[in-house]
């Protein structure tokens, strides 16, 4: 008692100290690493997003718009992007930013040994070199209908003159405590485990900043950042539904809905022989009751999944291909064929005898996913699979098991661009396909796709990896999620956005 008592003082004195020093507060899972290319997890994307600007930024319909470029140009049929860059820039540490800058970044962000996360985003780039000193021209090897977008999703600018020459990967101060950006804040204390403070940058060349700083919280556990929320030493937090209930009719907190584009999956790691053969991933459709999950644990707040590609892409997705819903039945019909039956015991096991046999992990302190995970175990345990959870911290479960691959099964998310192109997260040997899926029709379309510019083939094309994805899940994807934010009312500017591409104008936000 006396501890939260104390915690109750600290928090109420926490958030008087935030209002009054006009400094937004928001929470991270997880300590960031402040360079945009190599940054794997949400936590470091959200920093970046306010400390390296793009070429360009998203707008409310997800259309991108200048942001370091004024204006550009698209000639020889798609292939060649010219940019007018702004000449008012500067670097947080007084050097000024050219074109020099923007061709460092994307030689190294299209260069696979770099370490870059954003290589197969821009693999088509055949050459971007700099026709002056506010002039970049990127020529492509292909047309490639995503270039735009995918400008403004993570693909912030980087230094050449801090940089060049550098490995990108080193535990540099740069990436951990002193990155140089271009954005309206600059980072003045990072402090390990705990939080990144930011100040004004006073030369950021758009308008002045209305905040006088943000501080960035590492606070891993959703419950506590919804109880600092209501206390006041959060101003927005991304909710999970069952925390819904304890924000709702709070005076000072706003509940919004916002367009993510998002799928919340199982990967199985298919270097594991368990999960090599299609019918073992399409049988798991059938044996985890999805919609169970969404009416139970997200209260609805998500739609039913067929395949990778999520209702949000309203164009692309197509709503006429039927869901796989739950059948056990059909999931041990499927398995039977893949060589898996229930013994005497009701324990799947193979002609030799050994038992289907997995860990599924899951990041701690977010409710959904932990219930999630525990209900796709259970279900999974009802058609003989022996399945262990295990819960870890999110930044050790990236960094300790899914960078290296060392896991049998993880409950995660991607966050794609607004966009349906997902060459990176699912093409063979891509930088982001973590679950090592290999299918190469599903190769040759995701590969047409992105270079297909005319919408109604484009459509046509993802409508078919659509399909496949049923047939042959590189993952199980469990729901699309609704972004649920809970804001201060103090708070406003904010445009409506998922908190990831608003964080692209925090130079309008403001606490009253």
């Amino acid at each position: 008692m006396k501890r939260t008592l104390m915690t109750l003082g600290l928090a109420l004195a926490g958030g008087l100290a935030g209002a009054q020093s006009n400094i937004l507060q928001l929470p991270l899972i997880n300590d960031p690493i402040l360079n945009p290319l190599i940054a794997p997890d949400l936590g470091s994307i959200l920093v970046n997003k306010v400390l390296f600007p793009g070429l360009v930024r998203p707008d409310e319909n997800l259309q991108p718009v200048p942001d370091l470029a004024k204006s550009w140009t698209v000639t020889n049929g798609g292939l060649v992007y010219t940019f007018a860059l702004r000449d008012d820039v500067r670097w947080h540490d007084g050097k000024p930013f050219t074109a020099d800058d923007v061709v460092y970044t994307f030689k190294t962000a299209a260069d696979p040994k770099s370490g870059s996360r954003l290589a197969s985003d821009f693999s088509s780039i055949k050459s971007v070199e700099a026709r002056g000193k506010y002039t970049v021209r990127f020529t492509l090897s292909r047309p490639f209908a995503p270039f735009l977008i995918l400008l403004g999703h993570n693909a912030g600018i980087l230094p050449k003159h801090l940089l060049d020459g550098k490995d990108l990967n080193a535990n540099t101060a740069f990436n951990r405590q002193l990155p140089i950006g271009t954005g309206p804040f600059k980072v003045s204390r990072v402090v390990p485990g705990a939080s990144v403070t930011l100040e004004v940058n006073k030369d950021y060349y758009g308008a002045a900043p209305k905040l006088a700083g943000i501080t960035f919280k590492v606070v891993p556990d959703l419950n506590t950042q919804v109880a600092q929320l209501r206390s006041g030493q959060l101003d927005w937090v991304t909710l999970e539904p069952s925390n819904l209930a304890s924000v709702q009719n709070v005076p000072n907190i706003a509940i919004k809905q916002a367009n993510a584009v998002q799928h919340f999956l199982v990967f199985f790691n298919l270097k594991n022989p368990l999960f090599t053969a299609p019918k073992v991933r399409e049988a798991m459709q059938y044996a985890v009751n999805r919609k169970a999950i969404i009416d139970g644990i997200l209260k609805g707040y998500a739609d039913y999944p067929t395949g990778t590609i999520p209702t949000a892409l309203r164009t692309y997705y197509d709503k006429s291909i039927k869901p796989i819903t739950y059948n056990p039945a059909q999931a041990l019909k499927l398995l039977a064929q893949a060589g898996w039956k229930p013994n005497a015991r009701g324990t799947l096991v193979n002609s030799k005898g050994e038992p289907f046999k997995f860990t599924l992990i899951v990041d701690k302190g977010n409710a959904t996913r932990e219930q999630s995970a525990l209900a796709v175990q259970q279900d999974l345990k009802k058609i003989g699979m022996d399945v262990t959870l295990q819960t870890l911290e999110f930044g050790t479960l990236v960094r300790d098991y899914l960078i290296p691959g060392k896991y049998d099964a993880n409950l995660i998310w991607w966050t794609t661009p607004p966009d349906p192109d997902q060459y990176s997260f699912y093409a063979t040997g891509q930088d982001n396909n973590e679950a090592a899926w290999s299918n190469a029709r599903a190769d040759s379309l995701l590969r047409r796709g992105r270079e297909t510019v005319d919408p109604v083939a484009r459509k046509n094309i993802y409508n078919a990896y659509q399909r496949l994805t049923m047939q042959d899940p590189p993952v199980l994807v469990l729901y699309y999620p609704k972004e649920l934010q809970a804001i201060s009312k103090d708070l406003t500017g904010v445009p409506d956005l998922g908190i990831r591409d608003a964080l692209r104008y925090t130079e309008r936000f403001q606490l009253r």
